[in-house]
């Protein structure tokens, strides 16, 4: 069985809300649990600063209320305060503890008063952060952090990292179909911007959209189509992870870089002795066949 989630990035109080709203809806009816990293605070390029609301975010509150998604918090407000070792910006990474933890704990405060729920999940901009980030989301109370394929670890924070991102997702399907064995968990991540419909254009220096409403939808109903896929809350995982199912990812498994090199960008749930063998060789022979795992089912059973 292999396991998706969906992590829709970005929404904030200044966000393109019939966008998010239109996501919101898809995922609604092709009962997908969307987690939706949210911005607490917008800042202006003057410094003003806008904090989310009832009236800014009247669609990802009721959303939330409903159960229909979860709300994780993506930062504080999304502003390069710090930078990487690699040098790449970053609203945490290389800021003081002290400071990192004030931030946190800030936006923490407003969104779970303006939800009037626990907020579970956290998801720092561009995906970076630090040590000294996880220490802060750990002393906060977060049940999980999700970022990019880099994790940094801190006492038992669970860590869901993303795997994927709606670009290339079904190919990333098919070749972990093969490997079944290995439970994969497959991690998406998406922004507004990768949609055709955004209102704004990309900059000259910004990649093009990769998908539109009308692709999602496609997406989603050949996600739910496939007999052997389940979506689950990233939450979800979390809590399986904090019972004792670890999470590894495939670039960890112990195997020769060859045989590393078929296997899908993915996390596993399984990763022991007795399933790599069957799994290696279901990989080698998706890698060498012409047609996927799909082909039979869909033979049976058209899939948009």
């Amino acid at each position: 069985m292999i396991t998706l989630c969906f992590r829709f990035d970005d929404p904030s109080p200044t966000s393109d809300h019939e966008l998010e709203a239109e996501v919101l809806d898809l995922a609604r009816r092709f009962d997908v649990p969307l987690c939706v990293a949210t911005i607490p605070f917008s800042q202006g390029p003057g410094g003003e600063r806008t904090a989310l609301s009832e009236q800014n975010a009247g669609h990802l509150l009721e959303a939330a209320r409903k159960a229909a998604i979860e709300i994780a918090q993506h930062g504080h407000s999304h502003v390069s305060r710090g930078t990487t070792d690699r040098g790449a910006r970053s609203e945490f990474a290389g800021v003081a503890l002290a400071e990192q933890r004030r931030l946190i704990q800030e936006g923490l405060a407003h969104l779970s008063g303006l939800l009037g729920q626990r907020i579970r999940g956290f998801v720092p901009p561009w995906n970076s952060y630090d040590r000294s980030t996880a220490q802060a989301v750990a002393e906060a109370g977060f049940d999980f952090l999700s970022a990019g394929e880099e994790v940094i670890r801190y006492a038992a924070l669970p860590v869901i990292p993303r795997t994927c991102t709606l670009n290339g997702l079904r190919g990333v399907v098919e070749r972990a179909l093969h490997v079944q064995a290995l439970a994969p968990v497959l991690v998406v991540a998406f922004h507004p911007d990768d949609f055709a419909e955004f209102r704004s254009p990309p900059l000259p220096e910004e990649p093009p959209p990769c998908t539109s409403l009308r692709d999602f939808s496609a997406l989603l109903e050949w996600v739910r189509g496939i007999r052997v896929a389940r979506i689950e809350a990233l939450s979800d995982v979390a809590a399986s992870v904090r019972h004792g199912a670890p999470l590894v990812s495939s670039g960890d498994l112990k195997l020769p870089y060859r045989v590393k090199a078929l296997l899908p960008p993915m996390l596993t749930r399984s990763a022991g002795w007795r399933s790599l063998p069957r799994a290696v060789w279901g990989a080698f022979r998706g890698a060498r066949s012409d047609s996927g795992p799909l082909a039979a089912d869909a033979a049976s059973r058209r899939v948009a």
